[in-house]
């Protein structure tokens, strides 16, 4: 029987419906602008796997279901209704009738298969293929009916292939994308805006799409603009050349902006975003686990949380977010700072004072907000403290960050970490099991990959919360010895927007997305 969500349905809806009584605001006709620090790495739904790219493509097209915001439920998008076979191999998608891309060709079953197989085929190094790699074919029913097959169960597909996740599942035109190269913008999606002008480092432009299935965008034309530093975003939104401050503000600006009658600060907590140091485990000196294992004890994650973030952000020792629902099984594995063990275990493979242990450590400059080069500097500071280890700071712009990671030449780096999806997995598997290669640990090649894989096979293929948190928490104890990568802290700051006094609709859930499409301006 087709399950038709029409219960959750109705509770989304409750969510826009205004009290009876309140008085409306008339929406301003003219653009709403963002600002943000963030960057957009590749427009190619093979090949891009960062926030801010993922942002451009849930603002311009759809996937088969999506979240309710704030809720997060799984509701119908694309798709109306969906059955799941009784051994959860099996997913028939039941589309709904006339939704037409950009270009005016259907979105029908032959289009998802084409986007789903395109996806699977290119395999971009730079891509998030590894959350729908478990799809082993698709088959087009009819016009509106597709059924997607999977290898292993997985209680995850369905917030995998959701408006909420990176590019893969969303949906775009075979007609105006590019069959066998990735697409770098080249591609009409369904809304509920349509990507007018994307111009590198500087803006994104969109304007609504008339022919959006679902409800209207709030504001007709949104502009996105990338500024080099949070000093230049806080000018912004201070001079009021921007509406909405998003992704990232330096904690003192945010405190000093509570004083300004023209702006509002918004918190929205707790985080589930983390920051963390990566491994790639086949890289000499950090090939060997107890180099890697050394290190885990002198890393200083409480410096960098008082001299970089002014306590605004907290310190973690596990990957797994403290957020339970809809996250479980959050086991803090990694050790406190312990100089002596540290210099121990670096002793114990021939690294002293003699003969330091030398590395890279990479980091990006602004795709996490303008303050990773004090985060490097303090990271630094706290491991040559040790007087056994000289590091060497590496920068790189995000662009050819990713690309370097992908391709496996940082041996140590900074990364952070925004959702997929709102699951345990999501903070375990991609850069062990699902996507090593393109997050940099390689860690494929690990002697110990295949483990991992099973015991992430046994969380995925159960929908018992019990089975799952015991798995979790198995593949957290392990990486805390073969150590792909090391935790540091929560990214609470960027909880945060800035917004003139006049903008409405605004919020961040869990996802940690901005739904430009829900807000809007009224007059003062």
């Amino acid at each position: 029987m087709k399950k038709i969500l029409t219960v959750l349905l109705a509770v989304s809806l409750l969510l826009f419906v205004p009290l009876v009584g309140m008085a409306e605001e008339e929406i301003l006709d003219e653009p709403l602008v963002l600002g943000t620090t963030d960057r957009v790495t590749e427009l190619s739904f093979a090949n891009a796997y960062d926030m801010f790219t993922g942002h451009v493509f849930r603002m311009t097209t759809r996937a088969l279901v999506g979240l309710t915001p704030k809720e997060n439920v799984i509701v119908p998008e694309v798709a109306e209704s969906w059955d799941i076979s009784p051994d959860r191999l099996e997913y028939t998608f039941y589309l709904k009738p006339g939704i037409k891309f950009w270009d005016g060709e259907p979105c029908d079953a032959s289009a998802v298969k084409w986007d789903f197989d395109r996806v699977l085929r290119l395999d971009g190094p730079k891509g998030a293929v590894g959350l729908i790699k478990n799809i082993d074919h698709i088959d087009v029913i009819d016009d509106l009916t597709v059924k997607f097959t999977l290898k292993v169960p997985d209680a995850t597909f369905l917030l995998r292939i959701s408006s909420g996740a990176p590019p893969p599942p969303m949906l775009y035109s075979p007609k105006s994308t590019p069959a066998d190269d990735f697409a770098k913008g080249e591609y009409a999606g369904l809304g509920p805006y349509r990507l007018v002008e994307y111009v590198p480092d500087q803006y994104v432009k969109y304007e609504a799409y008339d022919e959006y299935f679902g409800e209207a965008p709030k504001s007709k034309l949104v502009i996105e603009k990338f500024y080099s530093n949070a000093s230049a975003l806080r000018a912004a939104i201070e001079a009021g050349n921007i509406d909405i401050a998003y992704r990232t503000l330096a904690p003192q600006d945010i405190q000093d902006l509570k004083d300004n009658p023209d702006v509002v600060i918004n918190y929205y907590p707790p985080s589930p975003g983390i920051r963390y140091l990566l491994f790639n485990v086949t890289t000499p000196p950090v090939d060997n686990p107890l180099v890697r294992q050394g290190i885990t004890y002198l890393v200083d994650r409480d410096a960098i949380v008082s001299q970089v973030f002014d306590g605004t952000v907290d310190p973690i020792y596990t990957m797994v977010p403290n957020v339970d629902p809809p996250f479980f099984g959050a086991l803090p594995t990694f050790p406190k700072r312990d100089m002596e063990k540290g210099k121990e275990l670096l002793a114990s493979v021939g690294y002293n004072e003699s003969n330091p242990l030398k590395l890279n450590l990479w980091y990006s400059p602004k795709h996490y907000g303008t303050f990773e080069a004090d985060v490097a500097t303090v990271l630094k500071g706290s491991l040559e403290e040790t007087g056994v280890i000289e590091i060497k700071i590496q920068v790189l712009e995000w662009g050819a960050y990713s690309e370097r990671m992908g391709e496996g030449g940082m041996e140590f780096f900074l990364l952070g970490w925004h959702p997929d999806y709102l699951d345990s997995s999501n903070f375990l598997a991609p850069w062990i099991t699902e996507s090593p290669r393109s997050q940099g640990t390689y860690f494929h090649l690990h002697p110990n990959y295949q483990a991992y894989v099973n015991i992430m096979d046994v969380a995925l293929g159960s929908t018992d919360k019990a089975v799952r948190t015991k798995m979790f928490e198995a593949f957290q104890i392990l990486s805390t010895q073969d150590v792909p990568w090391i935790p540091m802290w929560s990214m609470t700051d960027e909880m945060v927007l800035a917004t003139r006094t006049n903008v409405r609709g605004h919020f961040m859930d869990l996802t940690m997305e901005c739904l430009d499409y829900l807000i809007y301006k009224v007059e003062e």
